[in-house]
């Protein structure tokens, strides 16, 4: 079974950013809740909370900055042979699936239909991704974790 994540408030661009990278990475503002949660969910916690920094299952964050943080879990897990990046939603969390652009055609805007090629659709949400703009810029921030072909400048 692939390990699962929950991040707490603190830590929220840290929690996108793992989900950019593929990684089940639950996000929660309930404070001291989350280690009831995470038992429920069997999900590793990721804080900044000195609170819970002695707790098992509990993976206390160092660094400030979200790109550094994110190699802290990477490497405290030994996960970079399991990035799968642009698989999961960055909203809800749930997976991707790719969609023809056909089947997208009437839910996103028509420069993007004109512009762009591949799409995929949250399963959970709905929502419609592409590789814009949005998408060069997450690559080369996560250009050091993951070989990609637009890493490659």
């Amino acid at each position: 079974m692939a390990q699962a994540f929950i991040c707490n408030g603190m830590l929220g661009k840290l929690c996108k950013l793992m989900r950019m990278c593929g990684f089940d990475t639950a996000y929660t503002n309930e404070g001291m809740r989350i280690i009831v949660t995470a038992r429920h969910q069997r999900r590793i916690i990721l804080t900044k909370n000195t609170r819970l920094k002695e707790k098992d299952g509990v993976l206390f964050i160092q660094s400030a900055d979200p790109i550094k943080q994110l190699g802290e879990v990477v490497n405290a897990y030994d996960l970079k042979q399991r990035l799968q990046p642009f698989t999961r939603c960055l909203v809800c969390n749930h997976a991707l699936k790719p969609v023809s652009k056909e089947a997208v055609k009437h839910h996103i805007p028509f420069y993007t239909y004109q512009n762009f090629d591949i799409f995929a659709r949250c399963t959970g949400c709905n929502k419609i991704y592409w590789q814009g703009s949005h998408y060069t810029h997450m690559v080369h921030a996560l250009a050091g974790y993951f070989n990609h072909p637009d890493t490659d400048e």
